[in-house]
């Protein structure tokens, strides 16, 4: 079973992202904060991360950074995922070592077929009505 660290502030998007990877077959970790998320991604050791940029105290980019620096995580696949939807911001994810940028709000099925192809696998049929066409992350935080 592959793993995955999502590390958002807002817990809204943290459950739906819980949920929906649960529910496709993956395990979850999550952190809400990006020291938080440091310490989870050295111990866990994810097969991929989702990170949001916009946090408290030590924002993405900044985690980004450490993870790629840290010879435990530099090789972990992230994923950003965050509101803020300007080219220049996901020129620099890309750019500074983030594998795909997705931008809040999102699509359920978007986000799950994005990480299915980036580990190597098949997506999972639809979750039902709810999950494979809804939308999650407001991005009122960022």
């Amino acid at each position: 079973m592959k793993k995955i660290l999502v590390v958002d502030d807002e817990e809204d998007v943290l459950e739906v992202l819980r949920l929906v990877l649960a529910k496709n077959g993956y395990e979850v970790l999550t952190a809400a904060s990006g020291m938080d998320s440091l310490t989870r991604a050295q111990s866990e050791i994810p097969d991929l991360i989702v990170l949001d940029i916009m946090m408290q105290q030590m924002d993405g980019w900044e985690v980004l950074k450490l993870f790629k620096l840290d010879e435990r995580t530099s090789a972990i696949p992230v994923v950003i995922l965050s509101a803020r939807v300007e080219p220049k911001d996901k020129i620099r994810g890309l750019q500074e070592g983030a594998i795909d940028y997705v931008t809040k709000p999102f699509a359920v099925r978007e986000i799950l077929t994005r990480i299915a192809a980036i580990l190597g696998r098949s997506p999972a049929p639809p979750a039902g009505p709810a999950g494979a066409a809804g939308t999650a992350g407001t991005g009122g935080g960022e």
